[in-house]
């Protein structure tokens, strides 16, 4: 019995062993370039910095125009994965010594570096302690909201042969009528850029109903391009061939939240959301 229990741990001894030597070999048999790329996919650099980049240019695609737009599909094309891991590289070679290089890469492999980068767990925890800090955010984001988005009081809807939707204004001034207004042919944002669409309840318009309505991300995009290019201008929403509201951009609006607020009743709110929702 004695000598099973010796065998075992023994085993055990050399299975320790045997992994610990398989570590080292794998470590001190890659070259620094490959310790330095295997890091860098690691930490999802490459992710990182195309994501950061796609937002910077995707807007701006629509908006430039002659050597600028062939600027912007050269700046596109250098932003391949291999382009991306070699300037990376270069900037680890700049930063890092072959010792720490090596030190960084033992470092990924490790469970604390899976619980603090991989872990889903870890973000919640971090989040949680700035709960305080988002709602502070979210309520000046609300406040914001209500100067661009709620409509002039007593509006009348207006009858319009248009698709439901959100509408760039054409030739606009501040001597324009709103029975004058006239819209783009097509619309900026359609049904099928809304993500989530429900009644709430303002508290900024004496607790009336209104529709909050959350855009995909690329339904985000184009409004943002649709206020930003309108700013000081009205845009209009057309909900089942009626203009139901036609506020004034005064800034570009990102996140792609949007409120329509007017004096509707609970059954008209719920007709314009029936509506909307319709793919």
């Amino acid at each position: 019995m004695m000598n099973i229990i010796m065998i075992t741990k023994k085993v055990k001894i050399f299975s320790i062993g045997m992994i610990f030597v398989t570590t080292s070999f794998v470590s001190w048999g890659q070259s620094r370039q490959e310790k330095t790329e295997a890091v860098i996919k690691r930490l999802n650099l490459v992710e990182n910095q195309k994501t950061n980049y796609e937002f910077q240019l995707e807007p701006l695609k629509y908006q430039a125009t002659g050597n600028d737009s062939i600027k912007i599909i050269e700046l596109e094309k250098t932003l391949s994965d291999e382009e991306i891991i070699k300037r990376l590289s270069l900037a680890f070679n700049e930063l890092f010594s072959d010792k720490e290089i090596k030190e960084v890469y033992k470092f990924t492999l490790t469970s604390a570096f899976d619980k603090i980068f991989n872990s889903e767990q870890t973000y919640k925890v971090f989040a949680s302690q700035f709960n305080d800090i988002d709602e502070e955010i979210k309520t000046i984001t609300q406040g914001l909201g209500k100067t661009v988005e709620i409509p002039s009081q007593n509006f009348e809807p207006i009858p319009i042969d248009k698709e439901d939707g959100f509408y760039a204004t054409v030739n606009y001034t501040h001597l324009t009528e709103n029975k004058n207004i006239k819209l783009e042919e097509n619309p900026s944002v359609t049904p099928e850029d809304i993500l989530e669409i429900k009644k709430e309840y303002s508290k900024y318009n004496d607790n009336r109903p209104e529709i909050s309505i959350v855009l995909t991300n690329d339904g985000a995009r184009k409004f943002y391009l649709l206020t930003k290019e309108n700013i000081g201008k009205p845009i209009a929403i057309v909900v089942n061939h009626r203009i139901v509201s036609i506020p004034k951009v005064q800034s570009e609006i990102i996140g792609g939240k949007v409120k329509i607020s007017g004096d509707f009743s609970e059954n008209e709110i719920d007709t314009m959301i029936k509506k909307l929702s319709e793919k």
